[in-house]
């Protein structure tokens, strides 16, 4: 099957079923106020279509978030699911749509980039976020919008495009950006038949090379469940529409591993995996779940979570993720319900356990409890005991005699792991806790850069490699290590005692939770924080 018939097979979008309990649906007309409410209406602006209120609203930022405009692929899946609610009529919809594609127009730079975090800021993931969306609701709209409309908005979409075909993404290795401009080139081409297809493979390509043979995609420095689901969604829809490129297999290898971060409580990943997400994006694994039964036991097991809040939900977003996740919850509440589905590894009575080692990841099952140990991170430790509870051991904590913190929590590789029959012992280093907060003096030395440094992308690009450095993978480790004792089992059982010492650092009693690193995505909340 070539990728342009792909666009019109019978699978497309279900019609949605409105007699049927949606989880999805209820959630994606809980937040669509909102949503619909971030747009400037006023025609005469010209800032008319954009969906940064603080740009065009509260006038508080210079520039224009551009992942707003996205939305538009959300609302085409709800015009072509028939999944409307009845305070939003299809017309009304389509208008909502065209607006956002003219906002869309006006916030592009001349290199064809959109921007997320500041002026000229060329980003790659946002363009590349922005221009599948934008085509994703060409191809939904299909005979809704006339032949001259279509040209209108692919013509609003070829500059991003183009500027893909040079750009790319150098501060960090992070799948799901990757896979977002796959899926915004493969589907370029498949639309227009023009140049896309050679950059789209490449990307594949490069993800495809970095997929572990533990089946997870990298994020930074290791595997991080919340963002593999959301890389899944942009595969996924690659997957639908190049069945062709046979990339089946390695989505089921993810999806294998992805299943058991999926616990007894309805939660899905956290502080153990490499950028501390909880958030589970439904929409290309409810389209997997039709041929791979892993992902169909994963959307069995979330649909009632996200209808209990008790996993981070599409209501729980703040505006900058908030598009993303209503874009996989619209593809989600516009699929038929996934069937019988083997059950998960949190919902096996066996005991059992696996070790994966790339990852530095511990999964312990038995009849009464399932543990999750991160050997990367010093012995992190989510244990849940079945039918009752959950804990969470966010690490070590310590600090200097002037008060500086110190922690096991942050990521190293190459931590001391001694496997034991009945646990697991992690020597790790104390590394300096790095949260920084930029004030008025960095923010006015940041828009200088923007300004005028950094509108070459040579040098924008080695700057963000600068401040991935110093928020997320740098380290500062001091000479004292860590030995931490995990004896498995539903009455987990954690020692720790120092290897070294020589900084005469004083353990802290642990908080309930704390975060060692910057990662704006942590944090969401769900009905589990609060009981």
């Amino acid at each position: 099957m070539t990728g342009t018939s792909a666009l019109h097979g019978p699978h497309r979008i279900a019609q949605v079923d409105r007699g049927i309990r949606n989880p999805c649906l209820e959630q994606v007309w809980a937040v669509l106020p909102r949503l619909l409410a971030l747009f400037d209406a006023n025609e005469i602006a010209s800032t008319f279509g954009m969906g940064d209120r603080f740009h065009w609203g509260w006038k508080l930022i210079d520039f224009g978030n551009g992942t707003f405009q996205g939305a538009a692929h959300g609302l085409a899946r709800l015009v072509a699911g028939n999944a409307l609610p009845d305070f939003l009529g299809e017309h009304a919809a389509i208008e909502r749509i065209d607006a956002m594609f003219h906002g869309a127009s006006q916030l592009g730079r001349g290199n064809g980039s959109m921007e997320e975090a500041f002026p000229y800021e060329s980003s790659f993931c946002v363009t590349a976020l922005v221009a599948y969306d934008l085509v994703s609701a060409i191809e939904l709209l299909d005979s809704r919008i006339s032949a001259a409309k279509r040209r209108e908005y692919l013509d609003v979409v070829r500059p991003m495009i183009e500027f893909l075909h040079y750009a790319d993404e150098y501060h960090a290795f992070i799948s799901n950006h990757l896979a977002t401009a796959v899926a915004a080139l493969l589907k370029w081409h498949a639309l227009t038949g023009e140049n896309g297809e050679q950059r789209g493979l490449e990307f594949l390509e490069r993800i495809l090379r970095e997929q572990s043979s533990e089946g997870w995609f990298r994020e930074y420095e290791g595997a991080d469940p919340g963002y593999q689901s959301l890389c899944l969604y942009y595969l996924a829809d690659v997957d639908r529409l190049r069945p062709d490129l046979r990339i089946a297999e390695p989505l089921r290898k993810s999806i294998q591993f992805l299943w058991h971060f999926a616990h007894p409580d309805g939660s899905f990943g956290g502080l153990y995996g490499s950028r501390n997400t909880r958030f589970y994006y439904p929409g290309g694994l409810a389209w997997l779940g039709r041929k791979i039964p892993e992902a169909a036991a994963l959307t069995g097991l979330m649909m009632p979570a996200i209808c209990d809040h008790r996993t981070v939900t599409l209501d729980t977003m703040d505006a900058p993720n908030l598009i993303p996740m209503f874009n996989a919850y619209c593809w989600a509440a516009t699929l038929d319900p996934v069937g019988d589905a083997p059950p998960l590894p949190c919902q096996r009575s066996e005991a059992f356990r696996v070790h994966f080692e790339h990852a530095g990841l511990i999964v312990d099952n038995g009849p009464e409890h399932y543990t999750v140990i991160s050997t990367s991170k010093g012995g992190v430790c989510s244990h849940f005991v079945k039918n009752a509870g959950a804990s969470l051991d966010p690490g070590a904590l310590a600090q200097t005699s002037d008060g500086v913190l110190y922690s096991t929590q942050s990521h190293a590789a190459d931590n001391v792991v001694e496997m034991r029959p009945d646990g697991v012992v992690v020597t790790a280093p104390m590394a300096r806790v790095n949260l920084p907060r930029p004030g008025p003096f960095q923010f006015l030395i940041l828009r200088l850069l923007n300004l005028t440094l950094m509108r070459s992308l040579m040098i924008s690009n080695w700057i963000k490699q600068f401040l991935v450095r110093w928020l997320i993978t740098g380290k500062t480790t001091s000479g004292s290590r860590l030995r931490r004792f995990i004896r498995f089992g539903a009455e987990l059982e954690i020692r720790d005692e120092w290897e070294t010492n020589p900084d005469q650092l004083t353990r802290l009693p642990a908080p309930k939770t704390f975060s060692v690193m910057h990662m704006a995505s942590q944090g969401y909340w769900q009905r589990q924080d609060t009981q």
